[in-house]
C-alpha cells in the first residue's frame, strides 16, 4: 500500500484558502471607501490579516519537486510586497490619527499648535493615500497572472483534487461572509510584511 502525501493531499485547500483570502483582500482594497478621508483603520487591519494568512498557506501549496513552483513562489513574494504596503498604510493612518487627536501638551516640545498638527495629519493621509494608488496598481497589473495561476493549478489538479478545491472555496467563502474566517496565525507568520 502506497503511503498517503499529506502535503499533496491537502494542497487544494491550501491553495483555495489562498485563493479567497487574497480575493477577499483585494476586494477590500478596491472598494470606495479604501481611499481618502473616510479610511478605517480596521479596514487595513482585515486586509492584513488576510493578506498573511494567504501567504501562510501560499507556503504550504509549494510543491516539494523542484521547478513546479516558479510562479506560486512568485505569487507568495506577491503576497508579501502587498503585505509591506499594507502595513505602511497602517503605520500611516495611526500618526494621522496621533497627531489629529493629540492635544497641545502632548507635542509641546516640538512647540506644535494645533493648526501645524492638522497640517501633519494630512500629511500622513496624503502619503496613505499615495501608498493606496500604488496597491491599487499592483493589484490591476496582478488580476492576469493571478489569473492564469489559478488556471495552472486547476489543470495540474486530478477530478478529486479539483472536487477538494471547489469544496474548501466554498467553505472558506462562507466563512468570510460569516465573519468566522479569523484565527489565531502561527507566530513566525506574523512577520511576513515586515521585511
Amino acid at each position: 500500500m502506497k503511503p498517503i502525501d499529506h502535503f499533496q493531499q491537502n494542497r487544494p485547500v491550501h491553495l483555495a484558502r489562498r485563493d479567497v483570502y487574497f480575493e477577499h483582500a483585494a476586494k477590500m482594497l478596491r472598494a470606495p471607501q479604501s481611499t481618502g478621508p473616510e479610511i478605517r483603520l480596521e479596514d487595513y487591519e482585515e486586509i492584513l490579516f488576510l493578506l498573511r494568512v494567504a501567504r501562510q498557506h501560499a507556503g504550504y501549496s509549494i510543491r516539494r519537486t523542484a521547478g513546479e513552483n516558479d510562479t506560486d513562489e512568485q505569487f507568495g513574494r506577491f503576497l508579501n510586497i502587498l503585505a509591506g504596503n499594507v502595513k505602511a498604510v497602517l503605520s500611516m493612518l495611526n500618526l494621522r490619527t496621533m497627531t489629529a487627536n493629540s492635544s497641545d501638551s502632548f507635542f509641546g516640545f516640538l512647540g506644535a499648535n494645533q493648526a501645524s498638527l492638522a497640517l501633519q495629519a494630512e500629511e500622513y493621509q496624503r502619503r496613505a493615500n499615495d501608498i493606496i494608488r500604488s496597491l491599487h496598481n499592483t493589484l490591476r497589473m496582478a488580476e492576469d497572472p493571478f489569473e492564469l495561476l489559478k488556471i495552472e493549478n486547476a489543470d495540474a489538479f486530478t477530478p478529486e483534487e479539483r472536487e477538494r478545491y471547489a469544496k474548501a472555496r466554498k467553505h472558506f467563502t462562507r466563512l468570510i461572509e460569516e465573519g468566522r474566517h479569523r484565527y489565531k496565525i502561527a507566530k513566525n507568520f506574523r512577520q511576513l510584511g515586515k521585511h
